[in-house]
């Protein structure tokens, strides 16, 4: 048979003790929570690596869109080094295609590359998906309707409605976005031009 004494002492300290492991315990957990749910964004917003075209039509085919890998078209494009009001709406709606931005690549250059998009909408639309990518990482993402040359975000349209209202904002000319050798996306157009 065991006999423990107990005085005063001991039961404060065993108290402050359980007190102590209690507090601890709370605070892991919530500290748990508050990385689990900045790992989700941070997971969310992470640039995509695409090194291969099949990589990118992936991508894409995750996206809601159908690209088609025989008119892959890519070349080299500069980020303006600032962005104009035009620029900015453009890289807010790069922005709505997994939280990517341009704004930390200012004045680098990236990889534009280009797929046709099948069956984009029943109206019989042409669109192209264009994927910025620097080292292989994806830093920009848009659908391009032609002839217009609406940029919109990279959601399927039926997907989301309030994205395809807000979209109306910008654009360019469909003759602009043509292959080049180097080109800088143009803050006044808020697109790539040559």
């Amino acid at each position: 048979m065991f006999v423990i004494t107990v005085n005063r002492k001991k039961i404060t300290k065993i108290a402050l003790a359980a007190v102590c492991i209690v507090a601890v315990g709370a605070a892991g957990i919530r500290v748990k929570g508050f990385f689990e749910k900045d790992s989700a964004t941070a997971a969310a917003a992470r640039k995509t690596k695409l090194s291969t075209t099949q990589e990118m039509v992936d991508y894409i085919a995750q996206k809601g869109f159908t690209a088609d890998m025989q008119t892959a078209q890519v070349a080299e494009v500069q980020i303006p080094k600032k962005f104009d009001d035009s620029f900015t709406a453009f890289n807010e709606k790069i922005k709505q295609n997994d939280g990517l931005s341009l704004e930390k690549y200012k004045g680098e250059k990236v990889n534009k590359w280009t797929f046709d998009i099948i069956g984009y909408d029943d109206n019989d639309t042409n669109a192209v998906a264009v994927l910025l990518v620097r080292k292989e990482k994806l830093v920009g993402a848009y659908i391009l309707e032609k002839p217009d040359g609406v940029a919109k975000p990279m959601v399927k349209q039926n997907q989301d409605a309030a994205l395809e209202q807000t979209s109306a904002e910008g654009g360019m000319s469909a003759e602009t976005e043509k292959a080049a050798q180097v080109t800088e996306l143009t803050a006044d157009e808020g697109m790539p031009t040559e």
